[in-house]
């Protein structure tokens, strides 16, 4: 499980901001893949992205995915980044269907990027 290991990735050079935040060790390493693939146009995590969903109690609630990606295709890309002993909670999976229904009723391809 990684750290709680916070900070900022600066000089991005496919987002438009001068820095990025990062909440984990696996987003930084994200972060880095992102602007290493060449079918990556542009990235943030600074997207401003709500999602609504309801939790397992039924009350409403919204989460911000990790990344928004574009591809040099033209393709938007939400990614989200979950630990594999996260995937089988309540709570992860009503967020992950919340994402799946957000992104396709807007034609952007929802990736669920699950780490050790």
């Amino acid at each position: 499980m990684p750290t709680s290991e916070h900070g900022e990735l600066e000089g991005p050079k496919k987002s438009a901001f001068s820095l990025e935040y990062y909440d984990s060790k696996w987003e930084l390493e994200h972060m880095k893949s992102l602007e290493e693939d060449k079918s990556v146009q542009a990235w943030t995590k600074n997207h401003g992205i709500r999602v609504p969903y309801f939790d397992e109690t039924g009350k409403f609630r919204t989460y911000s995915p990790d990344f928004l990606v574009k591809k040099t295709d033209g393709t938007i890309e939400m990614h989200e980044i979950k630990g594999t002993h996260l995937l089988r909670l309540p709570s992860t999976q009503k967020r992950v269907k919340a994402a799946e229904e957000w992104c396709k009723a807007r034609k952007i391809v929802f990736r669920l990027i699950s780490k050790y």
